[in-house]
């Protein structure tokens, strides 16, 4: 019995940390991360209201969610690169959290999608804007602290149908200028 309680008190602090610290499993919203509706979330819609959905989810169904593999590294290296997928606080509520796709970081210019104003991130920010493609609103395409971002999201686990990495891109025809200081690579 004191064997499998020094087991239990070893372990658990070894899981705390690696949760914590390195790497973490999320529910995400399925919209925010741009993946489509699978053929159970179908078959869910159909059962109506009085179907399986906790208070906790909001007006979302459980159908709406997915799960992601979270780098916990990434934050406490600021090692964030354009195109990534980041895991952060809302800016307008800290309870909650969002996905969204980092489109530029300090230093670099950016051009909003529906008029031609270009816009300098600060420093400490990055721009985010996000990731699916019909929900793309002016005033979600933001710079935000990078203090708020809590991890990269590398993988989706589920909905199995689009399991996998997830990829590091930007997308086509957003307007992003790079500064020298920014990008030393740039001539």
């Amino acid at each position: 019995m004191l064997r499998r309680a020094a087991n239990v008190a070893f372990t658990v602090p070894v899981f705390v940390t690696i949760n914590d610290c390195i790497v973490s499993v999320a529910r995400a919203d399925a919209s925010e991360l741009g993946v489509a509706a699978s053929p159970v979330e179908n078959c869910e819609r159909r059962v109506g209201p009085g179907g399986d959905r906790s208070p906790t989810d909001g007006p979302q169904s459980t159908s709406s969610r997915a799960l992601v593999v979270l780098d916990r590294l990434t934050p406490r290296t600021f090692s964030f690169a354009r195109g990534d997928v980041v895991y952060l606080r809302s800016p307008s509520d800290q309870d909650r959290r969002e996905t969204r796709r980092l489109v530029a970081l300090e230093g670099d210019w950016v051009t909003r999608r529906d008029d031609d104003d270009v816009t300098k991130v600060p420093k400490g920010h990055c721009w985010i804007e996000p990731e699916g493609a019909d929900a793309v609103e002016d005033g979600e395409c933001r710079a935000v602290p990078l203090a708020l971002l809590d991890a990269r999201v590398t993988h989706v686990l589920w909905p199995p149908s689009v399991a996998g990495a997830v990829p590091r891109e930007t997308r086509p025809g957003k307007g992003l200028m790079r500064t020298a200081e920014s990008d030393p690579n740039l001539p």
